[in-house]
């Protein structure tokens, strides 16, 4: 649906530019064009990190991971960060990070509440990494 927006964001653009430039100079209208292509390109990639597609930028300070997923050299992570949304980050395989999630997982199947703490000093796990066990307050009777 957000691509037929796009599209016709993107013909109204190219008509009205094109009825701007009929009789402009041929260096006005290259740059012109090339705005066009920039314009698109900006676009879509405002739009593909809002599709669900994994990121790589670096991990918040604080996350819960909801799920891992391994393929091809990659792990997926989904984190549910401080915003409280769900996040896709890939991040390349390695023996410390798949240690360290195989850890976090035994934690989580025997039912403790966990989250991850990202520190700029490197811990035990070489990764700045630490779990942390989150208590939870349960309301009053």
């Amino acid at each position: 649906m957000i691509y037929l927006y796009l599209l016709i964001f993107l013909l109204i653009y190219i008509y009205l530019i094109n009825y701007y430039i009929r009789n402009k100079k041929y260096f006005y209208k290259i740059i012109i064009a090339s705005s066009i292509s920039i314009l698109f390109f900006a676009l879509y990639s405002s739009i593909k990190s809002n599709e669900g597609y994994s990121v790589t930028e670096s991990l918040p300070n604080k996350f819960y991971i909801l799920n891992t997923y391994t393929d091809g050299g990659f792990i997926f992570i989904l984190i549910k960060g401080p915003n409280n949304k769900p996040r896709l980050y890939r991040l390349e395989q390695s023996i410390e990070i798949t240690k360290f999630l195989k850890k976090y997982n035994k934690l989580k199947m025997n039912g403790q509440d966990v989250m991850v703490n990202k520190s700029k000093s490197i811990s035990q796990n070489n990764l700045g990494l630490s779990i942390e066990s989150v208590r939870k307050q349960l309301p009053v009777k």
